[in-house]
């Protein structure tokens, strides 16, 4: 594995897993906290799906507005297509002096949304429905925020799962504010608020469960907000959709957010079409040459959207537009047409429906539809490809995922490589899990072992022409499937843990006392994987073992160690036997960590050292590692795939 696949198997979807001879990128993107601002290939899974009432009107010369609308003709547009679920909480807003209504629904496509209602003191109600889909590894998430210029109090919220019972927003400096957590009948997920003066804003929310056991802390970087200066304050451009410009060293960006969390950026350049669209499920958002008066955008389906441009105040020298959009469906075709003040048009795009694979070109034998699929309302399609530099990819798109982008590729598989994927569907009710993947020369079966140690046996598909069959296994939708055995001719079965969905919050609820370990490293094990925290944070998991299997089974001659790179140590777990481990880096550098028995008789040897200095975080200069009994004799020997470890 290299490292361009290292990245693009870690950008290409939040929801894949993959078990290779190094899982590093995976383990560390699935199993840690948010530290830092995520990455932009994020924005597409970021639960802000907006739907607004938007009527377009031509006044003035061109200049529109929204027409006026109540709080319950905002509610009756927001829930055209939607099935309420639980019941609805009014909440105070600090910052409008007026009710906040939240409640849940199930969306067309049967998945859960959080559905607010935002009155305001000097301004027109809007409203939005966002995806309330959990974030892989959280307690208690972020949706929005009332912050605002001009007002003296704010109120940050979000969702939490249904164990947690108290979050308190932390500022920067380090104040506590104690918010609320709220249950609503009938609904899938708590509600918490956080009250505090607009001039202390947080930078993250501490989590307790019902007992008040402390279970980590949510960045308040979720709502993806902007680093950096602005330049002026934000400009609404319809109800609760604002953009406000940042200075950069590459020019000026463009943010667009709603209802305090990021949409959208942007950055006018000379080199733009005349009309630039970030285009979001039921949103269309973006900018226009400055002589574009009005844009309009047809869809497949034969639905319009007409949207009246406003000239910018900064002088970028681009007109901006917000609007609803009539189509929920992110791969509808469409056409974009411009006209300038007179009504003359100047500008026209047509933009072909998404249904096709992308890279048509190398795709290796028919595009299939995953079977479990085909009745949710948006089946997922299926496909290989073929390339002549780095192998054979497989890839998928489609499913009713809540994100906008549901699509992705396992780049340059090998044979000694299990990757695999995950769609949920919701319809019909109650929806199944499907984890899918290639099938790989010599694999005669598969089977995912369930949390009880049931067993379900997977099928296979095989397009006409691909390369590989495909197979696939179906659960009820939120059955906890502990991994996966493959059984191949001639080998040994091979486990393949699904150790990403629940880790870090099952360790953080785990009575058992952790294990102690050289480099402020401690060490837990709970169903599915090994969990480890770096100076009392958690830390990137290890994959743990499967319902009824042992981690010594995770560990083979091809694969005779399992560790990670944390912030401030490297880590795993090694064979029976091992007394030290040493790691071996690109330019000769050399770090060693003594190794001891696990206590929870997996028979394994736990280790733990300190990351050497000047390396890069993330172990990506690692080439080799060795394992050394109690005698200093060599027990095992770990090169990594696609490196040249030198001699020791």
């Amino acid at each position: 594995m290299n490292d361009l696949e290292e990245r693009l198997r870690a950008a290409f979807d939040a929801r894949a897993r993959t078990y290779e001879p190094d899982p590093h990128a995976w383990a560390r993107i699935m199993a840690r906290r948010p530290r830092r601002r995520p990455a932009r290939w994020l924005l597409a899974a970021l639960p802000v799906a907006l739907l607004t009432v938007f009527v377009p009107a031509l006044l003035n010369g061109g200049l529109g507005r929204n027409t006026a609308i109540d709080p319950t003709g905002v509610y009756q547009q927001l829930m055209k297509d939607r099935t309420p679920l639980g019941k609805e909480a009014s909440i105070d807003n600090p910052s409008e002096g007026k009710p906040l209504r939240i409640w849940f629904a199930k969306a067309k496509l049967g998945y859960p949304e959080v559905c607010y209602v935002v009155e305001r003191a000097a301004g027109e109600p809007y409203g939005a429905c966002a995806d309330a889909v959990e974030w892989a590894d959280a307690d208690a998430w972020y949706v929005g925020s009332t912050l605002r210029d001009g007002a003296a109090t704010a109120m940050d919220w979000g969702l939490a799962r249904q164990d947690v019972g108290a979050v308190a927003g932390v500022t920067k400096g380090g104040q506590e504010f104690q918010g609320t957590v709220r249950s609503l009948d009938g609904a899938p997920y708590r509600l918490w608020t956080v009250t505090y003066p607009s001039q202390e804003p947080m930078s993250k929310i501490q989590i307790s469960d019902v007992d008040g056991k402390r279970l980590g802390w949510w960045s308040r970087d979720g709502l993806f907000l902007p680093g950096g200066q602005p330049m002026s304050a934000p400009m609404e451009l319809s109800p609760g959709i604002s953009v406000q410009p940042y200075r950069t060293k590459k020019g000026t960006r463009l943010t667009w957010s709603r209802h305090g969390a990021e949409l959208v950026t942007q950055e006018p350049s000379a080199t733009d079409p005349t009309v630039t669209i970030s285009g979001r499920r039921d949103l269309i958002i973006g900018f226009a040459r400055k002589d574009v008066a009005r844009i309009e955008v047809s869809f497949g389906s034969g639905s319009t959207a007409s949207v009246v441009t406003r000239p910018d105040p900064w002088n970028v020298g681009v007109t901006l537009f917000a609007a609803a959009s009539p189509s929920d469906d992110p791969a509808e075709s469409r056409r974009v047409t411009a006209y300038d003040a007179s009504g003359k048009q100047v500008w026209s795009q047509e933009e072909p429906a998404r249904t096709d694979p992308f890279e048509a070109d190398k795709v290796a034998g028919e595009v299939m539809t995953l079977p479990g699929t085909e009745n949710s309302g948006r089946p997922v399609r299926i496909w290989f490809t073929r390339r002549s530099d780095d192998g054979d990819g497989f890839c998928f798109t489609g499913g009713p995922a809540p994100s906008d982008q549901a699509s992705g590729c396992f780049i340059s598989f090998s044979q000694n490589s299990y990757p695999f994927h995950q769609s949920t569907t919701y319809l019909p009710d109650p929806g199944a899990d499907i984890y899918f993947g290639p099938t790989l020369a010599g694999w005669e079966s598969v089977e995912a072992v369930l949390y009880d140690g049931q067993r379900v046996r997977a099928s296979f598909l095989r397009g006409k022409g691909t390369p590989y069959p495909v197979w696939h296994v179906s659960v009820p939708r939120g059955t906890e499937v502990g991994g996966f055995v493959v059984k191949a001719k001639g080998k040994p079965d091979k486990q393949v843990p699904n150790y990403s969905k629940s880790c870090a919050k099952q360790a953080a609820r785990s009575e058992a006392v952790p294990q102690t370990l050289p480099a402020g490293i401690t060490a837990l094990l709970v169903p599915g994987c090994a969990a480890f925290w770096e100076n009392g944070e958690q830390g990137p998991a290890l994959p743990g073992p499967l319902p009824g299997a042992r981690l010594s089974d995770l560990l083979d001659a091809a694969r005779p160690v399992q560790w990670i790179t944390g912030e401030t140590a490297w880590y795993g777990y090694a064979p029976a036997g091992t007394a030290k481990v040493e790691l071996r880096m690109k330019g000769g550098a050399t770090a060693t960590a003594e190794a001891v028995p696990d206590s929870w008789g997996q028979n394994v040897t736990l280790f733990a050292a300190p990351v050497p200095k000047g390396a890069p975080k993330g172990g990506g200069e690692t080439v080799a590692l060795t394992g050394y009994d109690a005698r200093g004799k060599e027990l095992w020997r770990y090169e990594l795939p696609g490196q040249r470890a030198p001699k020791f």
